[in-house]
């Protein structure tokens, strides 16, 4: 059962907004939260929404404007969670130092604090994510991956990232995958199962952002000989594909292949199938109950003592590690377990209208 003062306690839940921030960067990790106090009929969550001085902000596109729950100086002394938003405004308010300076003041008094998708970027310029794991936006990733000064570790991969009391998120709505997992942290994974149902999502999305960002690399690359290629790899990671194959499916030599590839990707033809590979191999062992050999297969790897060898010097852990962390629940004691331990959705209250928000 739940303690009195786990139920009771209700979280000051705050994301920080500047001007040209993506609405749905705002909305988005806020609704759940909502819906967590709306479902159960408990007032769990306080979400808020904060500017440097509390006055209103354009979204992006100027079709409406965020009229803040507050500024910064009328936060609470003590905040449970405090989230920057992203969106086109994210580089200039990367170089506001007002917006800078009140982060670094904010920081030690969050419990939590974190970013949603270009937004690890306004955070990051502040300094508090120094030597922190982030997630962030793919194509934002890979520019801090080249950056040289940048003093973070992107997880490329990763829809979402939680590294200390920092909590970061993929694109735009991998907001709502962060909030969900945050809930699920706070009052179990019953009240957060409940919370994606009603949204009409899945608690846990397949895959991490390579899902989308490896297809979607090889739509923009500009040669299309070499985006036929990422295409081929990235369709069948399991055929065998030789740079022979390759070569002529991009009507190249070999030679200048590997070297236009290498050149517009930033990777060795190799290494960008042991990427796809890799990803599909991940999303297997979250998704499905099929055995390691199975899964190597599929993924491309053909042996299991193949993949282990990936997944150790990629990831640092094991394929089994890997899928006792991510993996689906397996047994119906488990399931039970969860759901004693959870908080689940007051559907009387929530048909009837009593419920709150």
């Amino acid at each position: 059962m739940q303690s009195p003062t786990r139920l009771n306690r209700r979280r000051k839940i705050a994301v920080f907004v500047y001007p040209n921030v993506a609405s749905v960067d705002v909305c988005g990790p806020l609704e759940p939260f909502g819906l967590a106090n709306f479902l159960t009929g408990q007032r769990l969550y306080k979400p808020m929404t904060v500017s440097v001085d509390g006055a209103s902000v354009p979204v992006a596109g100027g079709f409406l404007k965020i009229e803040p729950t507050c500024g910064c100086a009328d936060l609470p002394e003590r905040v449970d969670l405090l989230l920057v938003a992203g969106g086109p405004g994210y580089m200039a308010a990367a170089e506001d130092n007002i917006i800078q300076s009140w982060l670094r003041r904010l920081e030690p008094r969050c419990e939590r604090m974190g970013a949603i998708c270009t937004g690890a970027t306004v955070l990051h310029a502040s300094g508090v994510l120094k030597g922190q794991r982030i997630a962030t936006h793919w194509v934002e990733a890979q520019r801090l991956c080249s950056d040289a000064n940048a003093n973070v570790v992107v997880e490329e991969d990763s829809i979402f990232v939680q590294s200390g009391k920092f909590w970061t998120s993929a694109g735009m709505l991998a907001g709502v995958d962060l909030a969900l997992a945050l809930i699920e942290a706070d009052h179990g994974r019953q009240l957060a199962l409940d919370i994606a149902r009603f949204m009409v999502m899945v608690l846990r999305r397949q895959g991490g952002q390579s899902q989308f960002s490896t297809a979607l690399k090889a739509e923009t690359t500009e040669d299309p000989r070499v985006r036929r290629v990422q295409l081929a790899i990235y369709e069948n990671p399991d055929a065998s594909l030789s740079l022979k194959i390759l070569a002529n499916m991009a009507a190249m030599s070999e030679r200048s292949l590997v070297r236009r590839f290498k050149e517009l990707t930033g990777k060795t033809i190799s290494s960008y199938t042991e990427d796809v590979r890799l990803d599909l191999a991940c999303r297997l062992l979250e998704t499905s109950n099929l055995s390691m050999k199975s899964v190597a297969a599929k993924s491309g790897f053909g042996t299991a003592a193949t993949m282990r060898r990936v997944f150790a010097r990629r990831l640092s852990t094991s394929p089994s590690q890997y899928k006792a962390n991510f993996g689906i629940l397996e047994g119906k004691q488990s399931i039970e377990k969860e759901r004693e331990d959870s908080l689940k959705m007051d559907l009387k209250k929530v048909i009837s209208g009593k419920s709150v928000w």
